[in-house]
């Protein structure tokens, strides 16, 4: 019963950490060298802005920089 609660207990904890390093569709472009082309960040970029649907963490780390 204890090896079986380990195992439950190691899965969840490497689900949380790809869940935290999930990295946006504009972060991955970037790191290649590239630009999105997805058409939403295109159109948010084009207007100065960063995409709200693809950026969602972003747009959180944000709000806990205008706090400071």
């Amino acid at each position: 019963m204890k090896s079986i609660t380990a195992i439950i207990t190691a899965l969840f904890m490497l689900g949380s950490v790809a869940i935290v390093s999930a990295e946006s569709c504009c972060e991955k472009a970037k790191k290649e060298g590239k630009e999105c082309e997805h058409k939403c960040c295109v159109k948010a970029k084009k207007e100065g802005k960063v995409c709200e649907t693809c950026n969602k963490p972003a747009k959180k780390d944000e709000k806990k920089d205008d706090k400071k």
